[in-house]
């Protein structure tokens, strides 16, 4: 019987039973990293793709399954979240011009500072897509409290449920910001869309097919929003009245 090299227990299969690294363990070389490097890279692709398409098809089933304990086949929800946020940051940065563009976006000068709309707009592009980290806050706390009773929900397993959703929906709105290359105007349907998307990954996680279910849905959806852009404003009211002098 060989002992493990990692943590010296005895083991006599092709994994250590103790801390599962495999027992016969050769010499590095470049392949062997290659393969590593290569093997990391296309596993964790395929399990970020193979999560979105559950996501995407089975929002509430896919929830309920990762709650109940079925979770090899699903990346964690805040590495699930984090991985597509990065992507949104970094094309948000690159984009931000079409974002002003569709907002038409203006901040009238005070006093004599001419450089006030250019520094809102370099807070914009810069800081205030961060807030996004927020979003699944507020759609876990609403989940939370409407749907605890009747789903037996706790407020940790709310936030996997929003980190995936909301995760989700920042999918479409890379591609909304794709399209908006065509026309800036298509930036304005990312949030009727992820609204929508929310409102049927509620409803399906919840199982219970009423109207006062879908009302609560919706309920749930919009205070998410409303509270979300109460923040906002907030964030951006605070950093005119500190900074914007």
């Amino acid at each position: 019987m060989d002992k493990c090299k990692n943590c010296g227990a005895d083991s006599d299969g092709k994994y250590c039973k103790n801390c599962g690294q495999e027992t016969e363990v050769k010499r590095l070389e470049v392949k062997t990293i290659f393969h590593d490097v290569t093997h990391g890279i296309l596993h964790w692709e395929n399990s970020i793709l193979r999560t979105f398409r559950y996501l995407l098809f089975k929002p509430g089933v896919t929830v309920r399954e990762y709650i109940s304990g079925l979770r090899k086949s699903y990346v964690k929800p805040f590495s699930y979240f984090i991985f597509i946020q990065t992507i949104f940051v970094i094309l948000f940065h690159a984009m931000s011009g079409k974002y002003f563009a569709f907002a038409s976006y203006s901040v009238q000068d005070t006093g004599n500072n001419p450089g006030q709309t250019e520094q809102m707009q370099h807070l914009m592009s810069n800081y205030i897509n961060y807030c996004n980290y927020i979003m699944p806050v507020f759609v876990a706390l609403y989940l939370y409290l409407f749907f605890r009773k009747k789903t037996g929900i706790n407020f940790a397993e709310s936030l996997a449920a929003s980190f995936y959703w909301v995760g989700t929906t920042l999918v479409f709105s890379i591609v909304l910001m794709i399209l908006s290359l065509i026309d800036e105007r298509i930036w304005g349907a990312g949030v009727f869309i992820n609204s929508v998307f929310l409102v049927y990954a509620i409803f399906k996680f919840s199982n219970l097919k009423n109207f006062k279910v879908f009302l609560k849905s919706i309920l749930t959806v919009f205070l998410s929003f409303l509270t979300y852009g109460l923040f906002v404003g907030i964030v951006l009211l605070l950093y005119m009245k500190l900074f914007l002098k």
